[in-house]
């Protein structure tokens, strides 16, 4: 047997009172989560971090996608029954993008923040986010690596040039800067359409459709690009808000009172919540130009709320405080 579906049985075997932490673990690495914090930097503590944040978690997102394509290897459920399925998902599994965001966000708040104590915290919780995918069967102990050495690639890549390009970009008009991030976000699709092209005449095994049912009651579609237009929409949505957002700078400068910056929080993660939602009602099951569409307005406007709309809001509401351009 596989000397990786060793492991996962090993871990898989341990305890099922571990079902549960793992579970917490796994959901700390979703997208899902980042866009419950991001906006928490943005709007409550320091908008540039929150800002690079959201670039970062948009282009982490996106070389995420293209490399499973390019790799389309399966993930350990949808092909061996001896690993029971406590998670799934429909795309392919290397690398794992949970490792790889682990890595960049946990990692450049760590390099950020530069406390010990928080880096220790940081490496700690990007292990144990690995591993619960390990656990849960959706991914392998290879994928996980890859996923960590990836991610390390990425963050190293964007701490180089964080501040140059920034400072070359603030000296562009904002119109300018719109278009850039929406070309940008192009290209990140770009690169995911070249990778489906590269695949030829493919296929998914019916193998693996069969097992991925079988052992988790859900279907697979790998081929399937919703990641990565969801990573371009973020992209897109994050850059073009915070370039349009004119007064966007420490809110929490002068405003340290937890009475405001909850109301910030509430008011803004809300609106967050419900376009998310409606935009959700509104795509269409399947593969169709309506469905890459929709599913691209809800992360770039998702995205430009929490950079652009909710600041923008809180000003009007006297919850913004004095605020100076300091998102770059």
């Amino acid at each position: 047997m596989d000397l990786q579906i060793l492991i996962i049985q090993m871990l898989q075997s341990l305890s099922p009172s571990l079902d549960a932490p793992m579970r917490l673990f796994s959901f700390l690495g979703q997208p899902e989560f980042y866009l419950l914090l991001i906006p928490f930097f943005y709007w409550c503590r320091d908008p540039r971090l929150g800002f690079r944040l959201g670039i970062l978690l948009g282009l982490s997102g996106g070389v995420n996608d293209v490399l499973k394509t390019v790799f389309h290897m399966p993930r350990p459920y949808w092909v061996s029954p001896e690993v029971a399925a406590l998670n799934s998902y429909p795309s392919f599994g290397l690398p794992s993008a949970h490792a790889q965001g682990a890595v960049t966000f946990w990692g450049y708040l760590a390099a950020n923040i530069r406390r010990r104590w928080f880096s220790l915290f940081a490496a700690v919780l990007v292990i144990l986010i690995g591993v619960s995918r390990i656990y849960e069967g959706v991914h392998y102990p290879m994928d996980t690596v890859a996923g960590w050495l990836v991610g390390l690639a990425v963050l190293a890549v964007f701490l180089r040039l964080e501040d140059p390009v920034g400072l070359r970009l603030a000296r562009l008009t904002v119109p300018r800067q719109v278009l850039l991030a929406f070309a940008a976000s192009l290209v990140l699709l770009a690169f995911s359409g070249l990778a489906l092209a590269a695949l030829g005449d493919w296929q998914v095994p019916e193998a693996w459709k069969a097992g991925a049912l079988e052992r988790s009651g859900e279907p697979i579609d790998p081929l399937f690009p919703r990641d990565s237009i969801v990573a371009a929409g973020l992209l897109f949505g994050f850059a073009a808000g915070g370039a349009a957002q004119a007064r966007t700078g420490s809110m929490c400068a002068v405003e340290r009172r937890p009475g405001p910056l909850l109301a910030r929080y509430a008011v803004g993660i809300g609106v967050t919540g419900v376009i998310w939602y409606v935009f959700g009602l509104a795509i269409p099951g399947g593969e169709s130009l309506a469905a890459y569409v929709l599913i691209y307005l809800r992360a770039a406007t998702a995205a430009a709320w929490v950079s652009f709309g909710a600041p923008e809001l809180f000003t009007r509401m006297n919850l913004a405080g004095s605020v100076h351009d300091e998102t770059r």
